[in-house]
């Protein structure tokens, strides 16, 4: 990413290279770019290009993509009606969710339990613990007669996380990312600490369970992303750089014939 200062405004230009919009690991740089935007509208432009020198001709919009002869702004459009395969995970066996005793990640259990969808649930947790206000929604799975399992996992780790993807040789049927931390604070007071401790469970996490997933074959791969990541939130550059990884990954997987899925999800109670 580079910055630019206009001569006759207080404009300030994201160049950000063609390349780094579907990959991975540096398409955070458009979460934090968007977030940026959203906190100084009328001094940050996002502009997709490879060429400076485009730069003197960029549009008056909030975001742009330069290519040889043309400039494309986004649009917001009904998106067409795409035929999804279906992928039958089977119900026999454990499904693993990350982030499983926090709000997300429980109401995922509840979901995944009371479909019938999953006959055993393994839910990753840092602390291995239940809080006291996830008890209701702990209630609301073991109900079910499903078999969950808490499990002390960091998701940023790697080794641990793969043993949980795969267990005595047979793979997860499903895969549901929903660890996450907040850090908030607008982007000049954002220090390293605050960015870190949001990128390790949020996108370090995803890599490692696209790691530990290369050699199993997962019916469901579902990263938990935010609409932060395409719009930008004020005051979450961090969560929305974070986020926009996730988009990344799940589109690279895609684009392998993996099936994932990276939902972006907006405000949820």
């Amino acid at each position: 990413m580079q910055t630019q200062a206009a001569s006759s405004s207080p404009l300030f230009i994201c160049l950000l290279a063609t390349a780094t919009r579907g990959h991975a690991q540096h398409a955070g740089q458009w979460g934090l770019a968007r977030s940026a935007r959203s906190e100084a509208a009328t001094r940050v432009q996002c502009i997709d290009t490879t060429a400076i020198a485009a730069l003197a001709n960029s549009p008056a919009a909030p975001e742009a993509a330069i290519r040889p002869g043309t400039t494309f702004v986004p649009r917001l459009a009904h998106a067409p009606q795409i035929a999804r395969a279906q992928h039958a995970a089977p119900a026999a066996h454990t499904h693993l969710v990350t982030g499983g005793t926090g709000g997300l990640g429980l109401l995922t259990a509840r979901w995944l339990a009371q479909r019938g969808a999953a006959r055993a649930l393994a839910l990753a947790s840092r602390a291995g613990v239940l809080a006291r206000s996830s008890l209701a929604e702990w209630a609301a799975v073991r109900v079910t007669h499903t078999h969950a399992l808490v499990q002390r996992c960091d998701a940023a780790e790697g080794d641990h996380l793969g043993r949980l993807v795969i267990v005595n040789g047979t793979p997860s049927a499903g895969v549901w990312h929903a660890a996450g931390v907040l850090a908030d604070g607008v982007l000049p007071g954002q220090l390293a600490g605050a960015l870190a401790r949001v990128y390790a469970p949020k996108a370090h996490g995803a890599w490692a369970l696209h790691c530990a997933c290369a050699t199993a074959v997962v019916a469901v791969c579902a990263l938990f992303s935010s609409v932060a990541a395409l719009l930008g939130g004020a005051g979450q550059a961090n969560y929305a750089a974070a986020n926009a990884c996730l988009d990344a990954l799940g589109g690279r997987r895609r684009e392998c014939a993996r099936a994932t899925t990276s939902v972006q999800w907006g405000a949820w109670a």
